[in-house]
């Protein structure tokens, strides 16, 4: 059978994507990828076995269609006409939609295609809508409603033939929004961990932290991830020890004003922004690291959350210290690999980092329990096993 799997962002460096693509192609299935994002020109390439076909389409123009997807249809219709003109020349059997707000496109290809339609449900977006600095700000603020994204989200939601949710928690707020659950699958963000195993390591990035006890932060830097009360607890932390570093990696919206957070409290020198990494320099960064950190503030998004970064800190030994969303909360304490706090507390923050700084003991007892909860349960092999049992199952 031939996917093709549609996405709007660059290909690579979406990891779940790549960690589907790859297991569907290992399982005997023909995978391309529709990828719209800010790429400086238009062109169909072949990644590890994998057709691309990329078309470029401004970051600006592409968040200012998925905010007003459930008011203007411009969306639906520019996703919709991309599929088709690929179907032109090559025709798929499936098609896989990654994030509800390229869902509406199914309503319009349903009614020209024959295909099995799947949608992959990244994180509840409306939830992660209310989060956004961009959405919430004026003037994108006054044109998005989200009594009519709620509205669209039930009724795209019926136009699949199955759907893929990353955790429990959002499965189960989807069967409340009327998706029968035989056809809803949880496949979580857990860990290839043979992939990782394969990356080499940097040593430059190792000598640069491997002297220090080192807080580290993976992933985007957005408003609901509550990096500023992290930043103010390294006050205390500063004031504890010079050993003691807060590394940050990734970008986004929230930089400036994180940086400028930092040189406000007097903590340049101990908090580290590396910017934007690939997954191969990841691996290094969490060698070289002591605790890894998911200090999200809670939100519905939030409190439904599957991160990637969590599996990693976990794969990689490192004491999860992380707030109290629902979601990582149940991980974090059903696998005793860490220590929970409330969102938003920077004395809270700090007092477990000051504990764990001096008792090692419990830090490898953290380490342990995460390490044997990947290799047992979270790890891509059993995921990669449930997306195969739908393709599976839906072919025949």
């Amino acid at each position: 059978m031939k996917v093709l799997m549609v996405l709007d962002q660059k290909f690579p460096p979406d990891l779940r994507v790549e960690k589907e693509a790859s297991s569907l192609l290992k399982a005997g299935y023909e995978v391309s990828i529709l990828s719209m994002g800010d790429y400086d020109k238009s062109e169909t390439v072949t990644i590890r076995g994998v057709k691309v076909y990329r078309v470029a389409l401004s970051k600006f123009i592409g968040n200012k269609m998925h905010g007003l997807a459930a008011m203007i249809p411009w969306l639906d219709i520019y996703v919709a006409n991309q599929v088709l003109k690929i179907f032109r020349t090559n025709k798929y059997d499936v098609i896989h939609m990654h994030d509800l707000y390229l869902f509406g496109a199914i309503k319009i290809l349903r009614k020209k295609l024959k295909a099995i339609f799947i949608g992959d449900l990244h994180e509840n977006y409306i939830d992660a809508l209310r989060d956004y600095k961009w959405s919430t700000t004026y003037p994108n603020k006054l044109f998005i409603s989200f009594k009519k994204w709620e509205k669209k989200e039930k009724e795209w939601l019926q136009l699949f033939d199955h759907l893929i949710a990353v955790n429990e928690g959002m499965r189960q707020k989807n069967i409340l929004k009327g998706v029968n659950e035989k056809d809803i699958t949880v496949v979580a963000n857990s860990i290839d961990t043979k992939q990782f195993d394969e990356y080499g390591i940097d040593q430059s990035i190792i000598e640069k932290f491997k002297p220090f006890f080192t807080l580290i932060y993976i992933g985007g830097f957005i408003s609901n991830r509550g990096l500023e009360h992290v930043i103010k607890g390294m006050v205390e932390l500063k004031n504890l020890s010079k050993k003691i570093r807060l590394v940050l990696v990734g970008d986004g919206e929230m930089r400036e004003t994180l940086e400028a957070l930092s040189k406000e409290y007097e903590v340049e020198d101990v908090v580290m922004f590396e910017g934007f990494q690939s997954q191969e320099k990841i691996k290094s960064y969490l060698l070289s690291s002591d605790i890894g950190l998911v200090p999200f503030k809670r939100t519905p998004q939030t409190d439904n959350s599957s991160s990637n970064k969590l599996y990693q800190y976990m794969y990689y030994g490192l004491p999860i210290l992380a707030t109290n969303c629902t979601s990582v909360k149940k991980m974090v304490e059903e696998n005793n690999c860490g220590v929970v706090y409330e969102d938003g507390d920077s004395i809270g923050f700090s007092k477990h980092v000051t504990e764990l700084f001096k008792d090692p003991e419990r830090i490898k007892k953290y380490s342990v329990n995460g390490i044997n909860a990947v290799e047992n349960k979270f790890n891509w092999k059993i995921e990669e096993d449930k997306l195969i049992s739908i393709y599976d199952s839906l072919k025949a």
